[in-house]
């Protein structure tokens, strides 16, 4: 695939061609691709045409990329398309591959009961092909989901049952490294599970191991061994949610060091992450439920106008017995025409109605990571009034300070509104940094809080300043100069600009 000049691809299909097979190449290699622009020209070519395969194949390698950077939302829509089209075509292969790999998404958004539930349906579609390593693999998977659930019970059943139905040696050192994990949770036999760990070769470890090795040491008062592998979990982790999951077993470590304050802390980072990620899922859930309900109920208002379109050809069929034919055929005409407007009216009623409900999701969506954090700083609030004594207030209040400053230089924050502004609204900030260059730095953070539809209360705490009318007097200089740069989006620029969140206190 490397070899193949692109330069020579000439067609739309060519290239769509070239990014699914170069994309599924990547994959059979192992490759992890952190990068979706080469994927998106085989998704954006094939999801208009009727190739069932090749577009569940776009759709599948798309979410497969989307979950390595992280995006999880994002995957699972990506998965799901994906979805239909491997059951409608039954293709047993690619419906476990997209199984498996939703529960890998579910796992990492703490949604276990899906994440079992979808390695599940992976187990049975690799058993239908007889392929026993995918489905050996595909069961190891699941016995994760029970662990992550604490069914200890029926995860060690799975490990049995993939010891005796898949027996090899390397399967067989995998299970032992689950089963001393579980033995981690239990915290039982754990001079075993530290044997396990120490004699596994590293290669099959990823950061969750590295974090039960650490928590083992841990228990046996190796303090200085236990630092180096949560050092090497932290070091594998590639976004908030694997740092989330990391946090979550280094507070177990604080927490039997007697460090409870620190232990706490990150419980409640920790926590506030996974939240987040849940809670972005379960508004795709909402969306995906609001977009079936309208499509369901436009195939319903299409089927009851076509059955009412056979009545009226019948009674025009009746009326022509009776009548002259020209006055019947202006009769059917009429009817007709009277038929098609109601259709039309019917279709822009729902069309307005898919609408409404896409601006609400896309504003929530738009929101969601700094009314995270604002919720998050409501309880630390919270936390300083109820407060028992001054070390606790000065705690809490450090830890509010502190909350504050990684707000206003966590880049991370801007760049994913900015990708969800892109997104939802046309392409906004992509098309202001190359119409407008001259609003950048501290301003472009600042127009990007904006466009987002944020109250001023929410902007002030975030950008730091003085007082809501220094905001105003920057939203006004910001209208101006859009009006100054004749930019071809200007009408798009002025539209998020005046928002009506951006004029509401919170």
């Amino acid at each position: 695939m490397e070899s193949i000049d692109v330069n020579n691809l000439s067609t739309r299909e060519e290239k769509a061609r070239y990014a699914l097979l170069m994309s599924a190449a990547l994959d059979k290699n192992y490759v992890d691709v952190l990068s979706d622009s080469l994927i998106k020209i085989a998704v954006d070519y094939y999801s208009s045409r009727d190739d069932l395969r090749h577009r569940m194949m776009a759709n599948y390698y798309n979410g497969l990329i989307l979950n390595n950077i992280g995006n999880y939302m994002a995957s699972i829509v990506s998965l799901e398309m994906a979805e239909k089209d491997a059951l409608a075509i039954d293709n047993h292969l690619y419906a476990g591959l997209i199984y498996r790999t939703k529960g890998d998404v579910f796992s990492k958004t703490n949604n276990n009961s899906m994440a079992i539930e979808c390695h599940k349906n992976a187990v049975c579609h690799f058993k239908s092909l007889e392929n026993l390593d995918y489905a050996a693999y595909a069961e190891l998977g699941l016995a994760f989901s029970y662990i992550n659930d604490q069914d200890y019970d029926n995860a060690e059943k799975t490990l049995d049952f993939v010891l005796e139905e898949y027996n090899n040696d390397y399967l067989n050192t995998l299970c032992r490294l689950k089963r001393a994990i579980i033995n981690v949770e239990k915290k039982q036999n754990l001079p075993e599970a530290i044997e396990v760990f120490r004699s596994t070769p590293k290669a099959l470890f990823e950061k969750q191991e590295y974090g039960y090795y650490a928590i083992a040491l841990e228990c046996l008062s190796l303090c200085d061994s236990t630092d180096k592998q949560i050092a090497k979990a932290y070091g594998l982790c590639r976004n908030q949610a694997d740092t989330a999951t990391i946090d979550f077993m280094h507070a177990k470590i604080l927490h039997l060091r007697g460090n409870d304050s620190e232990a706490y802390r990150l419980t409640r980072k920790a926590a506030f992450v996974q939240d987040s990620l849940t809670r972005v899922l379960l508004q795709q859930s909402v969306s995906n439920a609001q977009r079936d309900y309208y499509k369901a109920e436009s195939q319903l208002q299409e089927e009851r106008a076509k059955r009412l379109r056979e009545r009226n050809r019948l009674g025009a069929a009746a009326a022509l017995l009776a009548l002259a034919l020209l006055s019947g055929a202006t009769l059917s005409y009429r009817k007709r025409k009277e038929q098609e407007i109601k259709e039309q009216m019917l279709n822009l009623s729902i069309a307005q109605e898919e609408l409404r409900q896409a601006e609400q999701t896309s504003a929530s969506l738009l929101g969601s990571l700094f009314s995270e954090k604002l919720n998050h700083l409501d309880r630390l609030s919270e936390d300083y009034v109820r407060a028992d004594s001054d070390k606790e207030r000065i705690a809490a209040l450090r830890e509010f300070k502190e909350e504050i400053a990684a707000m206003r230089t966590d880049e991370d924050l801007f760049v994913s509104l900015e990708k969800d502004l892109d997104r939802y609204c046309d392409g906004v900030m992509s098309k202001l940094r190359k119409q407008i260059p001259s609003i950048k730095g501290e301003n472009l953070k600042l127009i990007t809080l904006f466009f987002a539809g944020l109250p001023y209360s929410t902007v002030q705490l975030v950008m730091n300043r003085v007082s809501i009318e220094s905001l105003k007097m920057a939203r006004s200089r910001f209208r101006k100069d859009i009006k100054a740069a004749n930019a071809p989006d200007e009408a798009l620029f002025i539209k998020l600009l005046e928002m009506k969140g951006n004029r509401s206190a919170r």
